[in-house]
């Protein structure tokens, strides 16, 4: 299935598919859902496909330390496979420069209980000492047996020049 929503998750010039410069970094990042608000989009519709928001925070460590607010928006079917495309802000640090950048997301899984994904700087985006930050990345996310979400990420960036 392939979905693009709105140029949400794909800019004008197509920066989703740059190719990085030599010098881009590689890091990984744990990522744990601090809380997460679920909001209703319209009636849902018995047998179809339930269509919500969900506003999110979130912790990251390793590559990226600090925190993200994200605003998701989901469709999952009635087996549980389930498509998301949303945006996040993330305020900390990448390779020890501290300031904020904005990323955008698109997403898909399955099977309740699990999706993966891509995601992509906004160009542009980056603040103090992150201006300039270029970068795409990948995640896989899960519930935990409490109840708790987790995701790994790779992240792959460099800086404007």
């Amino acid at each position: 299935m392939t979905f693009s929503w709105g140029g949400l998750t794909e800019g004008p010039t197509t920066y989703a598919e740059e190719h990085p410069p030599a010098d881009a970094v590689t890091h990984l990042s744990s990522v744990k859902v601090l809380s997460m608000d679920k909001l209703d989009i319209g009636p849902q519709v018995e047998g179809g496909p339930a269509v919500f928001a969900t506003l999110m925070t979130e912790k990251f460590s390793g590559g990226i330390e600090g925190l993200g607010h994200a605003d998701h928006v989901r469709v999952v079917q009635p087996d549980g496979s389930q498509i998301v495309a949303g945006v996040e802000r993330i305020v900390g640090t990448v390779d020890g420069r501290s300031g904020s950048f904005v990323l955008t997301c698109y997403g898909f899984g399955d099977r309740p209980g699990s999706a993966q994904g891509y995601w992509t700087v906004v160009p542009g985006s980056g603040t103090g000492e992150l201006a300039g930050l270029r970068g795409r990345g990948a995640f896989t996310v899960r519930q935990e047996p409490d109840g708790s979400w987790r995701a790994e990420d790779s992240f792959t960036h460099w800086f404007e020049r």
